[in-house]
């Protein structure tokens, strides 16, 4: 079979093209230190990328809600440790008017009275950032606790769901406490040291009368029992806190084998890419060197 020039020409060409195609996607790789350029460069590396991916994808969405959940419990946390310490100066205040015998006293302990009931209403119906109220359960667009000038009362307005956020492969942590489980559905402390103030600070009031001693006797009971509540949510909250940094961890753990994963997959191996960017443009130069040995050969040369 006679071959002739051309196809000499055009052989040639194709391995010249070939070669440098080749040199070309090495050197391409070498600069994106990528393997796969393209998925067909290998189909199965390129899937189980392809789920490292969406893995990590996932587990940025769980580090996102962890952190966001983290810093509403803080904040929650921080309230409630207030509201804490100033149950405990309305108890001192209390305590001191069990023991008081004159009017003018508790009419002034009164008046403090009066001041931390507002500060601890404020804690109740405490706001993030956006506006949205930390303790009214799923209806956080309203104030957990409202005072209704009708009854001369405080009552809850909020609710006692908990808002979720997944923080984890099919974990889901409550983002929220709410007052209702905190302070109790009928607001018992707030009115009873509301109703109170409201005596201690009656011009008609007789400080000898035992009624007055019993309604604060009544007061302290209602006051133990809130802080008790307040005690245990502050516990509750503590436990999520340590329940996020160890999911932080483990997903750390997870993202961290998808990386060494997805290194081994889809890295180059520059050791390999560089002899085989050597054996390329060796195999280009000596093909372009017969082209041209080939390409010089002529039968008249011969005569």
């Amino acid at each position: 079979m006679r071959i002739t020039n051309a196809q000499t020409t055009a052989l040639m060409h194709n391995s010249m093209n070939n070669s440098s195609a080749q040199l070309g996607k090495l050197m391409q790789q070498m600069a994106t230190s990528q393997r796969m350029m393209l998925p067909s460069d290998d189909p199965i590396a390129s899937v189980r990328v392809l789920r490292v991916e969406r893995e990590e994808a996932s587990l940025a969405q769980f580090r996102s809600n962890i952190a966001n959940v983290s810093g509403s419990l803080s904040t929650q946390e921080a309230n409630l440790k207030s509201t804490s310490d100033s149950m405990l100066n309305v108890r001192d205040l209390l305590l001191w008017a069990a023991s008081s015998n004159t009017s003018e006293d508790l009419a002034a302990i009164a008046g403090e009275l009066e001041n931390i009931e507002k500060t601890i209403l404020s804690f109740a119906n405490v706001r993030d950032e956006e506006g949205r109220y930390l303790f009214s359960g799923t209806k956080n667009d309203v104030p957990a606790v409202t005072f209704d000038t009708a009854t001369n009362t405080y009552t809850m307005t909020g609710n006692d769901k908990h808002r979720q956020a997944a923080v984890a492969n099919g974990v889901l942590v409550a983002e929220n406490v709410t007052a209702m489980e905190v302070f109790g559905p009928n607001m018992d402390m707030l009115n009873e040291l509301h109703e109170l103030v409201a005596l201690l600070k009656s011009p008609t009031l007789d400080s000898s009368d035992p009624a007055v001693r019993q309604k604060v006797v009544d007061t302290i009971e209602q006051l133990d029992l809130a802080h008790a509540g307040v005690l245990g949510a502050v516990t509750e909250l503590g436990g999520r806190q340590n329940t996020l940094a160890l999911l932080t961890d483990s997903n750390e753990e997870v993202s961290l084998v998808n990386q060494k994963i997805k290194g081994e997959l889809s890295e180059l191996d520059y050791a390999g890419a560089s002899i085989d960017l050597n054996n390329y443009k060796m195999s280009l130069q000596a093909t372009q060197k017969t082209y041209l040995k080939i390409n010089d050969l002529s039968l008249f040369g011969l005569l």
